[in-house]
């Protein structure tokens, strides 16, 4: 199971793999609600809007795709990227649609009009990640060329190139109070960037094997990190501790997302497994 997300109400996870549907799963009870159809290759990546009312999903196909939640059906094909798309999310207001892929770019999407904006270039390698800032004023990218680009979306302020990571970022996100940088790589460290210099404010080994997935908790209090080590852990923000090791898959994990009251954690792995974990 390549990704997984929680809907906004926390009432729903979905899921997308190697087998080109994407699954919606009711939580907390676990039970298969319904499956989405139309790509014809992996799903790589998947994100819903902030109101719940939509989901994004991307992958092998060279195509993001958008369903209605409610009527489960897809309201929308977007083409633009020439390669498979890695990772898509949404601006916080709803109203734009980010994306990168294999062929280099971070792509800006209109949802209204369902209308390519701007295409983002600079990255030598794939775009592994995407992030937004919660003011809408920044998108990051991480690529396979172990850069992070920091690209200003409204004119203002210094768009900046990150190095540090010694191999492919697989991952980054942006804290939700708007200040902070978290990225992940295959050289097993997780590094802290003010996102409004660029500059690195620290960095750690974080596990023993690539890290695969860096997210924080809705309150901020806690940055999870997924590897191929087969461990989620967990780490307090402001001390800097490392809080949990969750253990429990036999393969590599891949993707881990927060619920909405930051308190259950939902992962998933190689192997196709979905774990539910619930912090006490």
């Amino acid at each position: 199971m390549r990704t997984i997300a929680f809907s906004p109400d926390g009432k729903y996870i979905a899921s997308g793999g190697g087998d080109s549907t994407i699954s919606l799963w009711r939580f907390p009870e676990g039970i298969h609600v319904y499956e989405l159809k139309g790509h014809t290759s992996w799903v790589r990546c998947i994100a819903f809007s902030p109101d719940g009312r939509l989901l994004a999903s991307a992958g092998n196909d060279n195509t993001i795709r958008l369903w209605d939640v409610r009527t489960r059906q897809a309201v929308a094909v977007l083409k633009g990227h020439t390669g498979w798309v890695r990772s898509v999310t949404f601006s916080h207001d709803g109203r734009y649609l980010f994306s990168g892929g294999h062929d280099t770019t971070a792509c800006v999407w209109e949802i209204g009009q369902l209308t390519l904006l701007k295409v983002l270039k600079g990255h030598r390698h794939w775009v592994r990640s995407v992030a937004v800032s919660p003011d809408g004023s920044t998108l990051v990218s991480g690529g396979q060329d172990a850069q992070i680009r920091i690209h200003r979306l409204q004119n203002r302020g210094t768009n900046r190139v990150l190095e540090g990571h010694t191999a492919e970022v697989h991952s980054v996100a942006i804290s939700p109070n708007n200040w902070l940088l978290a990225s992940c790589s295959a050289d097993c460290t997780v590094r802290f960037w003010k996102l409004n210099s660029g500059r690195q404010a620290s960095e750690f080994r974080a596990h023993s094997a690539p890290i695969n997935c860096v997210t924080f908790s809705p309150n901020a209090e806690l940055l999870a990190t997924a590897s191929n080590d087969k461990t989620i852990r967990l780490w307090h923000m402001e001390t800097g501790r490392l809080v949990d090791i969750l253990q429990g898959h036999d393969s590599w994990v891949w993707s881990v997302a927060f619920a909405p009251a930051s308190q259950t954690l939902v992962s998933s792995s190689l192997n196709g497994q979905i774990k539910i974990w619930a912090r006490q």
